[in-house]
């Protein structure tokens, strides 16, 4: 109780600097959990992307439902991923459903004697990380699907050219994450160098107490103590503020692009609350660190050991 009542009264005893520091790293506490959200963010769309997208493999002629290699091609699709969605889908299939997309077309295609349309294996609900799974097990059977390397990079039903745009896409979501990662690690280390330094100022300016601790017999626990606990009080209250600020603002804005938001808003703080509370443990710890090794730093700097 009494190093947390020194604590408390250095940091009375310099309120500017205090506040200051407070205002600040409060800040940074905001701007975390701003990229939290948009980590959220992120993930929801990458998420979608297994219901929005999929992968269609265009076989050449000849080939159906009851052919040997289309049959072993859906097998190995099906045991590359167990998340994964095969379906066979006929020419006849397939011009059904150009029927309902664009009559006009399909008009025009029933004109023809024969259906140009192919017999495709349509793969759906594909994991982010098994897209290179898929890949591997689609390139065996190439011999079974139209695919040409000089169109490829113009097509969009080429096999690869969908691959290789679903990959871009994904690549760039992870770098997104990555990103935000980083930018969020960067900020808890401001956190410690301001900390770190507010403590080296307190530390100058009652240099005087500090040394009367020490010649009445103070102990290394009672003189470092304090300001370790002003660290924790620190982060403790700006992670209070920000964190207070950050949630009364998303609960309170009103996002259109997004259906449901209030309950996309609450599915968000349900899943990243042990995040959160993961965060209130490091930036405490962050604080108590801090203040111990800039009290640890400063107070030898001084000569006052």
């Amino acid at each position: 109780m009494r190093i947390l009542k020194y604590a408390l009264k250095n940091t009375i005893r310099n309120p500017f600097l205090s506040f200051s520091s407070i205002l600040v790293i409060s800040l940074l506490i905001f701007f975390i959990n701003v990229l939290f959200f948009i980590e959220y963010v992120t993930s929801s769309i990458t998420s979608n992307i297994n219901d929005r997208m999929s992968i269609s493999l265009n076989l050449k002629p000849g080939y159906d439902a009851d052919n040997s290699e289309v049959i072993e091609s859906i097998s190995a699709l099906k045991q590359a991923s167990s998340s994964v969605q095969v379906q066979f889908i006929s020419r006849e299939e397939a011009f059904e459903v150009l029927k309902k997309r664009d009559p006009e077309l399909s008009r025009v295609i029933e004109g023809d004697k024969d259906n140009p349309l192919p017999s495709s294996i349509v793969i759906k609900n594909i994991p982010l990380g098994e897209y290179p799974a898929i890949n591997m097990v689609v390139k065996r059977y190439t011999g079974i699907i139209q695919y040409d390397e000089e169109r490829s990079k113009k097509s969009l039903t080429d096999y690869r050219a969908q691959y290789d745009r679903i990959q871009g896409l994904i690549n760039i979501l992870l770098s997104v994450q990555y990103g935000i990662y980083g930018i969020i690690g960067f900020f808890i280390f401001a956190v410690f160098i301001i900390i770190y330094n507010s403590i080296g100022n307190f530390v100058f300016f009652y240099r005087d107490e500090i040394k009367i601790i020490r010649l009445v017999g103070g102990e290394n626990f009672f003189i470092y103590g304090p300001f370790a606990i002003q660290g924790v009080l620190y982060t403790g209250l700006a992670y209070f503020i920000g964190t207070s600020v950050f949630s009364l603002l998303v609960r309170n804005i009103n996002f259109s692009l997004i259906t449901d938001f209030p309950v996309f808003i609450d599915r968000f703080f349900a899943l990243y609350g042990q995040i959160f509370l993961m965060e209130f443990g490091v930036v405490l710890f962050v604080g108590l660190l801090s203040g111990f090794l800039s009290s640890r730093r400063f107070i030898g700097k001084e000569n006052l050991s």
